[in-house]
């Protein structure tokens, strides 16, 4: 009998962000074992593939990319937390491609480093959604992000950009990741669009009393599908055939 707790290698789709200091978010779903975690990273990939990056990013604004391990070069997210995996071959595509091996990607066979994990958890899924709507901050002084904070099925995913770093986060505590609650927006999913719009929005951190303001800019990646995918529907949606 297979134990529905033991990870396999596998692939791996993340979204990827950034432009000098490069973070991906893994794309988790709620009901296949291997990819009941949300984690981020920083990464490096060589100069040439970053610079490819960010020539296409500045041609093509609004887009999103992704970045995923070969099917010759699995892993498990455990491994990757225990700091087994440090590097991987990875294909970007710009966007989500349908057959991550057979559609050509953006760039190919990217040699891609994990620096550090910025956040990792697996799903518990007896926590109850956050009373307000939740997001991990991370980033650094000069670019900085958030990723929707993932509870329970039904729960959705969505990657914005902040149009400015907070001046009132030590750029340490950012660099290591942070909840924060947006006030007055409800924890409770599903939306059917993204949520957060740019503009001005006032939060708690760490659930604490003291409200902080957070100047959002850009949806970058925004889907309500992947996570929430049954295990019994077979289709092929991104990096994951199930």
């Amino acid at each position: 009998m297979k134990n529905p707790i033991q990870n396999t290698p596998d692939q791996h789709g993340f979204i990827l962000n950034g432009t000098e200091t490069l973070y991906v978010c893994h794309l988790p779903m709620f009901n296949m074992p291997n990819h009941m975690y949300q984690v981020t990273l920083e990464i490096t990939i060589p100069a040439d593939a970053l610079a490819q990056y960010l020539a296409d990013r500045q041609s093509n604004p609004g887009n999103f990319y992704v970045l995923g391990n070969l099917q010759t070069d699995l892993f498990t997210i455990p491994d990757v937390m225990l700091g087994k995996i440090k590097n991987f071959q990875a294909d970007i595509f710009r966007g989500m491609p349908q057959d991550p091996n057979s559609d050509t990607p953006l760039i190919h066979n990217v040699q891609t480093t994990i620096t550090r994990i910025i956040y990792a958890r697996h799903f518990d899924y007896s926590i109850p959604y956050p009373e307000e709507m939740t997001y991990i901050i991370f980033g650094n002084e000069k670019e900085a992000f958030l990723d929707h904070y993932l509870t329970k099925e039904e729960d959705f995913l969505n990657i914005l950009s902040l149009s400015e770093t907070p001046a009132w986060l030590p750029v340490d505590q950012l660099a290591i990741s942070a909840n924060a609650g947006f006030i007055g927006m409800p924890g409770t999913p599903m939306p059917e669009n993204p949520p957060l719009s740019a503009g001005t929005y006032k939060i708690t951190f760490q659930g604490q009393d003291q409200v902080y303001e957070l100047q959002v800019g850009d949806n970058i990646f925004f889907d309500t599908e992947i996570v929430n995918v049954p295990m019994e529907e077979h289709a092929m949606k991104g990096f994951y055939t199930y």
